[in-house]
């Protein structure tokens, strides 16, 4: 019967520390960009579902018939005009202090937009009518974030 060399055997058994190495390394460079990709797309979300709710809003406030564009504070603001019990109350859409905010009083209260419930993060929100009921939308999110868009028709102005 023969014998086998050590040398065999740890040469096969420094063969399977590399790959085990080499596995581990792969998986640890895997999971930090996965990271990456998860937090991108996670800021992604946030902007759109920032965006969504704006657009909810206005055809909500569409239905009951009083959109205004304005400035509120120091940046653009979308004005939301209900009745109740003959009371016209307005709910505010703006940005302040690196949120987006919403703020509901009675029509014609001065508010400081400190008082605003936040909603989402975001940077700014400029908004603009091309054309007749026509209102341009462009949420930016924080530093980093990107910005998105939409086109939102009022039918009640148009």
């Amino acid at each position: 019967m023969r014998r086998q060399s050590g040398a065999g055997t740890l040469a096969a058994l420094m063969l399977t520390c590399v790959l085990g190495a080499t596995m581990l390394l792969s998986l640890a460079a895997g999971a930090v960009v996965y990271r990456r990709v998860a937090d991108r797309v996670e800021q992604s979300a946030d902007g759109r579902l920032s965006l969504s709710y704006i657009t909810a809003k206005l055809h909500s406030g569409d239905a009951a018939g009083g959109v205004e564009v304005g400035q509120f504070g120091q940046s653009d603001a979308v004005f939301l005009y209900q009745d109740y019990g003959g009371v016209t109350y307005e709910t505010i859409l703006y940005v302040y202090d690196g949120s987006l905010r919403e703020m509901l009083c009675e029509k014609g209260w001065e508010q400081d937009p400190e008082f605003g419930e936040p909603v989402a993060q975001a940077e700014s929100l400029e908004v603009s009518q091309p054309s007749e009921g026509l209102l341009r939308l462009v949420l930016t999110e924080p530093p980093g974030g990107g910005w998105h868009s939409a086109d939102v028709y009022v039918r009640s102005e148009g």
